[in-house]
């Protein structure tokens, strides 16, 4: 771009005490040598790069996608142990089957209506009988009843009061006498003697209003209230258990999982009920469906990216008058590049085992916004050098030489911007949470490729194009020396050439006077002190929304929108957690509870969790030591009769009976939650562990903030007894609660991590204090106005925000950092006097363009994930295009402000 005489670059420095320092002559030096070494072997440095993009495209393609339930949990948050000693417990040799089935009716009326019930038995009857595994023991393949042990029984409570319930009520239509010995009610109902636990069954429940001497609502005609309390109920929840056997494989579990689901939302029909099914596999196959959903935008995306690099470098070109076909292949190289890295980097990674999840679908957006950056400074440089030398020929000129002074121009500014975002990922790998760390060693590894293919594969290219370039041009020039020979062709040629000159001339003398314009209003005083009075305000606006913002990670963020598991949660939200909120206690060391004294410390546990707030009490814990207490004592009875029983110490538990116990069919329930073994050489039976489960309601509980408030008044009931009980409890909503604590300590630590790696890179390659101080700020300026701004639209601080932040951190450095680096080594190119306007002219000239050009490709990129019904791409894409924005604004208005402002300050500093 041509913007004074005496803006004309010189070949020497002619300022010496503002070059860049020993790293920066030594980074450009080496870059020149690299010139050579590519344009030796261009056409095999392509190849190469070709054959190992699809190596790693074909390992992307065949490596299946896995991903973790607990990923976004952060590092060292508790709710992560907790989670260990869940399925710990409930694994044998790998997770087994865990199966929940919602039951709505379709009218959304009344579950207790006979014909929904019945559907829901024949559902139940449905997943029991007609599912089956294939046992390779045995060679058999086995329905649910036939391969479970633990949990068979779990769904009898439903089962059995759904069948009195429709008992009862066609007893009553035909005026036959109720059955007493059946009180349907809730929670607990009785049935010949046995009380069923049915609240983790029955959801959305209105009860009869007892307090009126008996007076009762009728329902269906019918009136039952003297049957059961139960007026409605709005949905009805199965669960499906059990342990995995040894010859299954993690690949039959997911397959049976699978066949449920898909069964129940493809095949199965019914007038009057909804069936929405739950399980680990149909999650990981949400996430993976959510991440997949993203690659037919990432065409979207490319395509975008090519037309806007298309069109923007034949303008940036044709203003240069260097117009050629050629330019084309440059554009659109520019956008393949990075879609090379990431087949080259991703590969790379799957092809040594690193676990292929669906965060990284957002990764090619992210890449490719870095690597058209780079490139579009590397087109343009070639066109500045193309220009200083056709004003100025060399001997000997070839696109080599061109090449060297390119990658001597831009390669410092490249290899910092690949640096900073390759350590702004490292921190996020120490960082945040598995999910997280796993995208940023993706990013990482897709950002390293980037950079060593813009300076083998995209240099190899730019060699080829500019080759041919030159041979046109030399053609081009060839032909009109013959042409002269015509006087009538060469007075038409002078002619139009001319008119084109004088067109050219207005296009460049317009730009020229706007350049200039715009520097002399960035480097007015009064201007600079009022453009800094603004951001100062911007920014405490920033650090006041930055205040308000929530800590929230809910899981149907991580589904597409269209996901059923999306309405099962919110009804779990609505019906579920406010009134059937479960904790899972793991007792670790239960000791012998034969001892009255160990049996004491549990039932004071118990009592105490039983008193927290909200809690149900003992009506709804599971307990197996209250049932195991009265199966003992029926057993000492009919071995030693009633009154020798009574005589002798009975209250020592007999730990002999606990096979016998849960083998009742009455007691066959608590084999799941007792793990023990027998002695070997006592012959004695002992528990080794054990859990228990406690029922919280609360409408308040509906709210993240309070499930949080409750989970810690769990845990500090827990802390109380861990010394000698080794307990622990699970939430189902824990690995999701622990970011509220969690999160912000891990966000400004990230932050303050990546700000000061940048800092340290900024240095190294430029070594002035004034001018990393001025990039590092605008860069944490930057950072605070993303997180301002998402504030302000209404977005919580969650792992995938933080993930988006870091990465976006990474970007925020590119142009700040292009625009700091070419005006402190502008003073090399320049002839005295050299001062902050004539800096930020050589400065704007060089990078202002490929910056606007940067950022309006990389926004209309990200710009498509937009579309999509995705919380991550829609968090990313938001992110980005904040980012593209504030960095254009710092860079091009806010950095010469600044620059201008302190100059004064510097030059005297510096003659000291």
């Amino acid at each position: 771009m041509r913007i004074a005489p005496e803006l004309v670059q010189h070949e020497k420095a002619l300022d010496v005490p503002h070059s860049s320092g020993h790293v920066g002559r030594w980074t450009a030096a080496l870059y020149r040598k690299w010139a050579y070494f590519v344009g030796r072997f261009a056409i095999p440095i392509i190849i190469v790069s070709n054959v190992l993009t699809l190596a790693g495209t074909y390992k992307i393609l065949v490596t299946p996608q896995e991903n973790d339930i607990t990923g976004y949990t952060p590092y060292g948050a508790r709710a992560r142990d907790e989670w260990n000693v869940m399925t710990e417990f409930f694994s044998k040799g790998g997770n087994g089957i865990t199966e929940f089935i919602l039951i709505l009716p379709k009218n959304g009326g009344n579950v207790l209506d006979e014909d929904v019930l019945l559907e829901t038995l024949r559902v139940e009857e449905i997943i029991a009988n007609n599912f089956t595994m294939l046992d390779r023991s045995s060679g058999k393949n086995e329905s649910y009843m036939e391969f479970c042990y633990s949990f068979c029984q779990i769904n009898e409570p439903f089962v059995d009061f759904a069948k009195s319930y429709i008992s009862e009520k066609e007893s009553i239509e035909k005026g036959l006498p109720r059955n007493d010995r059946i009180q349907l009610t809730y929670p607990i109902s009785l049935l010949y003697g046995r009380n069923l636990n049915i609240q983790q069954h029955f959801f959305g429940v209105e009860l009869y209003n007892n307090s009126s001497n008996g007076t009762s609502l009728i329902l269906n005609s019918t009136d039952m209230s003297d049957v059961t309390n139960l007026k409605s109920a709005k949905m009805i929840s199965l669960q499906f258990r059990a342990e995995r056997k040894d010859s299954w494989t993690t690949q039959d579990v997911k397959n049976y999982e699978t066949s449920i689901t898909d069964f129940f939302e493809k095949n199965f029909s019914s007038p009057t009920i909804k069936v929405l099914t739950l399980s680990t596999t149909y999650v990981e196959s949400e996430v993976v469906r959510a991440g997949m959903s993203l690659l037919p935008y990432l065409g979207i995306g490319f395509a975008i990216m090519a037309v806007v690099s298309t069109t923007t470098t034949f303008l940036s070109a044709l203003y240069m008058q260097q117009v050629s076909i050629h330019k084309l292949s440059l554009a659109l190289v520019a956008c393949i590049c990075p879609f090379m890295a990431c087949g080259t980097g991703l590969g790379g990674l799957f092809f040594i085992g690193v676990r292929f999840g669906s965060v990284l679908a957002v990764t090619p957006f992210l890449v490719l916004s870095i690597g058209v950056d780079d490139a579009y400074l590397m087109i343009h440089a070639w066109q500045r050098v193309t220009q200083k030398r056709r004003r100025n020929p060399v001997k000997d000129d070839s696109a080599t030489e061109r090449l060297a002074e390119v990658l001597e121009d831009t390669g410092p500014a490249i290899m910092i911007s690949a640096l900073t975002n390759i350590l702004a990922d490292c921190v996020g790998t120490y960082t945040g949470s598995p999910e997280v760390t796993l995208l940023a060693y993706g990013n990482m590894a897709c950002i390293f490729v980037d950079f060593i293919y813009q300076i083998t594969f995209y240099s190899a290219v730019m060699i080829i194009a500019g080759t041919f370039e030159m041979r046109s041009e030399q053609e081009s020039l060839n032909t009109k020396r013959i042409s002269c020979g015509d006087e009538e062709d060469s007075i038409k040629s002078n002619s139009d050439k001319q008119k084109d000159d004088t067109f050219h001339d207005n296009v460049k003398s317009f730009f020229s006077n706007f350049l200039h314009k715009y520097v002399a209003l960035v480097t007015n005083r009064l201007f600079g002190l009022i453009c800094v009075l603004i951001w100062a305000i911007y920014i405490g606006f920033c650090v006041y929304f930055i205040t308000l913002l929530e800590i929230n990670l809910t899981p149907k963020k991580l589904f597409s929108t269209d996901s059923s598991l999306i309405e099962m949660d919110d009804l779990r939200v609505e019906y579920i957690v406010p009134h059937y909120t479960l904790a899972s206690v793991f007792v670790g060391n239960p000791g012998n509870i034969s001892d009255p004294k160990r049996l004491a410390r549990l039932d004071s546990f118990v009592r105490d969790m039983e008193s927290l707030p909200g809690a149900w009490g003992n009506q709804s814990t599971n307990y197996f030591i209250r049932d195991f207490k009265k199966f003992d004592k029926t057993m000492k009875e009919m071995e030693n009769g009633e009154e020798e029983t009574e005589n002798n110490n009975s209250s020592l538990l007999n730990l002999d009976n606990i096979p016998d116990f849960i083998e009742w069919p009455e007691y066959s329930y608590w084999r799941g939650f007792l793990r023990f073994h027998k002695n070997i050489s006592s012959g004695s039976i002992q528990v080794d562990r054990f859990f228990m489960t406690f029922a919280f309601r609360g409408e308040q509980l509906k709210e993240w903030p309070a499930r949080n408030v409750m989970l810690k008044q769990w845990r500090s009931v827990i802390d109380k007894y861990n010394p000698d009980l080794n307990v622990s409890v699970y939430s189902d909503d824990g690995i999701y609660l622990d970011l509220i604590d969690n999160i912000p300590t891990d966000a400004w630590q990230a932050a303050a991590a990546t700000l000061g790696c940048m800092a340290l890179v900024c240095f190294v390659f430029m070594y002035d204090f004034f001018t990393v101080c001025v990039a590092t700020g605008v860069i944490a300026s930057i950072m605070t106005g993303i997180l301002g701004i998402l504030s302000m639209t209404g977005t919580d601080l969650d792992p995938i925000v933080m993930a988006a932040l870091i990465i976006s951190i990474g970007f925020s450095v590119d142009v700040p950092a292009h625009v700091s680096y070419h005006y402190h080594t502008a003073g090399q190119h320049l002839a005295p006097p050299i001062n902050a306007e004539r800096r930020l002219l050589h400065c704007l000239a060089s990078v202002g363009f490929p910056a606007i050009q940067a950022s309006i490709s990389t926004s209309l990129c990200v710009l498509s994930l937009k579309f999509t019904d995705v919380y991550m791409s829609n968090v990313f894409a938001k992110t980005m295009i904040v980012c593209m924005i504030l960095c254009v604004i710092h860079a091009l208005l806010l950095v010469p402000c600044v620059f201008s402002l302190i100059e004064p300050i510097v030059a005297k500093f510096r003659r000291r």
